[in-house]
């Protein structure tokens, strides 16, 4: 396995590079509608629900769903066969993602159908009259071709659209000379369960919104970074998981009533085209998490929750720093944090939750906003805790940039927090590490530089009266 595997990725997110993989849908031909899939997806979901507009567009996006979402699709084929002397009947198919997933639920633009989970059928809501179907493909390799689809005369068995889940829609009319749909049918929209993700704890495959998994899958899949496990630390991932799993308590029950959600879950889409960086960002952000290359040069990630410091720096260590900065008038730069979160509660759209305030700061300093997006968040509580914790990191006390260690510092060498004592400058507090390097003359350590920012565990503490205010529920009544 080679070392440079963990410098490599952290060097990318540094940097902010981009890689993508090359990977090729096939070319569908229906009626006079030729669609190629190439390796694109819709891009990232911080406007208003890109994934869930439906398109027509001759060279399609590939998209992939990890953990829920809510997805429009792109047309691949849109025909009319003749019905009787006067009305016809509509086919209208669209690919959403690709697959495996599991369809949880049926939407017709805004309205959810009464359909189950599943490979639909016939629409039961009485508006329809028993006259349109929605036919579901979860995307898996070995599914037959649409039964509706093989009614066109072009259509074959050979047809199948393996690896894509898509769905078909076919209306005919209410009565003699009407239409379902007069001015066109509406998207269908698709509520999706990812593909299964490795567990480490287990050593299976199954569903999971956990963002520890996630990540992991995410760094495995030829779609990310393809990376194998003895490129990766997972028991780094089985902690994080762990962190992840651990039960949170609601002040508000949501509106299914659960009194407790899991402190770290991860919901979205990602495309194949995005940058790399960008996607692995999402995924880190929803659980506060970290990646770091660890001894042997695998892919390590920590975060989500306090680590004390299990060493100490002392002064007799220290051979000099460039910068000591004591923080509140130097970088409390912000102290309000507005957050942006996925709300299943109004239509899986990006929402914005209360923000997260420094008041002891605004007293002082007034007002000073700043935006973080949490957008796999699926939460308000989640982007909230995440808030916080994003508050404290970003205007800490004390900020030391280029501590020069001797040899004997070593072992705050990627470790994530340190605890610094300073007797000549009055400090005793514990520090976050957030970078550092080793310095070298040929194979001999001479020194090791960190920058350090103070952080203690009341940035992970949580209280669940700290929930703030959730935004309110949309009127359904109408």
């Amino acid at each position: 396995m080679p070392a440079a595997i963990g410098a490599a990725l952290i060097g990318e997110l540094a940097l902010g590079a981009t890689a993508e993989l090359v990977v090729g849908y096939a070319v569908v031909t229906v009626g006079t509608v030729a669609l190629q899939y190439g390796v694109q997806a819709l891009l990232g979901s911080d406007k208003r629900a890109d994934h869930q507009v439906t398109v027509r567009q001759a060279v399609a996006p590939r998209r992939r769903v990890l953990g829920q979402a809510k997805l429009g699709g792109v047309i691949f084929a849109l025909e009319t066969l003749k019905f009787n002397d006067t009305n016809t009947v509509l086919y209208r198919g669209a690919v959403h993602c690709v697959g495996p997933v599991q369809i949880l639920q049926y939407w017709f633009g805004d309205v959810k159908t009464g359909l189950g989970a599943g490979s639909g059928g016939f629409v039961p809501d009485s508006v329809y009259q028993g006259k349109v179907v929605i036919e579901g493909h979860a995307g898996t390799e070995d599914q037959p071709a649409s039964a509706a689809l093989l009614k066109l005369p072009y259509w074959t068995d050979a047809m199948r659209l393996k690896g894509l889940c898509y769905s078909v829609v076919v209306a005919t009319p209410l009565k003699k000379g009407s239409q379902i749909f007069p001015e066109g049918a509406p998207d269908v929209r698709l509520l999706v369960a990812g593909a299964p993700s490795y567990d480490p704890r287990t050593g299976g495959y199954a569903y999971t919104d956990n963002a520890a998994l996630l990540l992991l899958d995410y760094l495995m899949h030829d779609s990310g970074y393809g990376l194998a496990r003895d490129e990766i630390d997972l028991p780094s991932f089985v902690a994080l998981a762990d962190v992840c799993d651990e039960p949170v308590a609601l002040v508000v029950p949501d509106p299914n009533g659960a009194t407790t959600e899991p402190r770290y879950r991860s919901w979205g889409s990602y495309d194949y085209t995005e940058p790399r960086s960008d996607v692995l960002g999402r995924l880190l952000a929803a659980c506060d998490g970290e990646i770091y290359e660890d001894a042997e040069g695998r892919v390590a990630v920590r975060g989500g929750r306090w680590q004390p410091p299990t060493f100490t720096i002392t002064e007799r260590m220290i051979l000099g720093w460039d910068q000591l900065e004591e923080g509140d008038e130097a970088y409390n730069t912000f102290t309000r944090i507005k957050h942006t979160y996925t709300d299943p509660w109004h239509d899986h759209q990006p929402t914005e939750g209360d923000p997260w305030d420094d008041r002891a700061a605004q007293a002082v300093q007034g007002v000073i906003e700043t935006e973080r997006n949490f957008i796999r968040a699926p939460s308000h509580s989640q982007s909230r805790r995440l808030a916080k914790i994003a508050m404290a990191k970003g205007n800490p006390r004390f900020r030391l940039s280029g501590l020069r260690l001797s040899p004997a510092g070593l072992p705050a060498y990627g470790a994530p927090t340190v605890r610094l004592v300073l007797p000549s400058f009055g400090l005793d507090t514990t520090f976050a590490v957030m970078r550092g390097t080793l310095a070298m003359a040929g194979n001999a350590l001479t020194g090791v530089k960190l920058d350090l920012i103070a952080l203690d565990a009341s940035a992970y503490a949580w209280d669940p009266a700290e929930e703030g205010a959730r935004p309110p529920l949309p009127d359904t009544s109408n």
